[in-house]
C-alpha cells in the first residue's frame, strides 16, 4: 500500500515528521497534558523524548506499520511549516500491503483547537485512505469520556457502530484500561458522499509526491 507521503488542505500542508521537528512537538503538544490526557503517551520532559517519538515515527513508517503526518499550517500564514499536531493511519492486519482495513489516530496543540482544522486534516487522510482501491474500511475508537474527539469524528462522516468495552489504555486517565466508541467509515459510505466526478477527488487532497 502506497499513501502520500505529502497531502494538502484549504489551510494545511500534512507531511512526514522529520528530526528537526523536535522543538515544535515539545513547545507546541509533546509535553502538554491536556493535549495527551486521552494518548498513551506521558508528556515529554525535554526535546529529547519528542524526537525520540519521532524516531519511532519514522521507523513506523518506513516498515509501513503507521502512516504519521504531521500538521503544519499553509504559507503565508505566520507559522507556516512548523508542526504542531499529527495524523496517522495505522493498517489492521499484515502484511499492510493487504490490509483493507485502517485505523485513524490523531493530536493536535491545544493552541489550535476550536479552528475545524483536525477535522480538514482528517477528511483529506479519509480522501487519500479510500483513493487506494483495497481499503474498505477506516475507523477510529475514542475515550467515552472525550466528547470533543467523538463530535470530530461525526462532523468528518463516520458513524458511531459502538462501544469496546475496556479496549483502551490512557494512563493519563486512570490505570484500569478504558471503555472506548467504535467509528468508522466504509468505503460504500465514503463513495456516496463523493462529487459527481470523483476521479480527480484524491488527487487534489494530495499534493505532488516529488516536491
Amino acid at each position: 500500500m502506497d499513501l502520500p507521503r505529502l497531502i494538502d488542505t484549504p489551510r494545511l500542508h500534512l507531511r512526514d515528521m522529520r528530526p528537526g521537528d523536535a522543538e515544535d512537538v515539545f513547545a507546541s503538544y509533546g509535553r502538554d497534558p491536556a493535549v495527551l490526557r486521552y494518548l498513551q503517551w506521558a508528556p515529554h520532559e525535554s526535546a529529547d523524548d519528542s524526537r525520540r517519538q519521532i524516531a519511532y515515527d519514522i521507523h513506523r513508517r518506513l516498515k509501513r506499520s503507521a502512516w504519521v503526518w504531521g500538521l503544519t499550517r499553509q504559507a503565508p500564514h505566520a507559522q507556516a511549516g512548523r508542526v504542531f499536531g499529527q495524523i496517522e493511519l495505522l493498517p489492521m492486519s499484515f502484511p499492510s500491503e493487504q490490509a483493507h482495513h485502517l485505523r485513524l489516530g490523531y493530536l493536535m496543540a491545544a493552541s489550535h483547537w476550536g479552528q475545524g482544522l483536525m477535522a480538514e486534516a482528517g477528511r483529506a487522510v479519509l480522501d487519500a485512505a479510500f483513493g487506494v482501491d483495497q481499503v474498505w474500511r477506516v475507523d477510529a475508537l475514542c475515550d467515552v469520556a472525550n466528547g470533543a474527539s467523538a463530535a470530530m469524528l461525526a462532523r468528518i462522516g463516520m458513524q458511531r457502530e459502538g462501544c469496546m468495552r475496556r479496549a483502551l489504555s490512557h494512563p493519563n486517565v486512570s490505570d484500569q484500561p478504558r471503555d472506548a466508541w467504535v467509528y468508522a467509515l466504509s468505503r460504500d459510505e465514503w463513495l456516496k458522499r463523493m462529487p459527481a466526478n470523483p476521479a480527480t477527488t484524491a488527487a487534489r487532497a494530495c499534493a505532488d509526491q516529488s516536491r
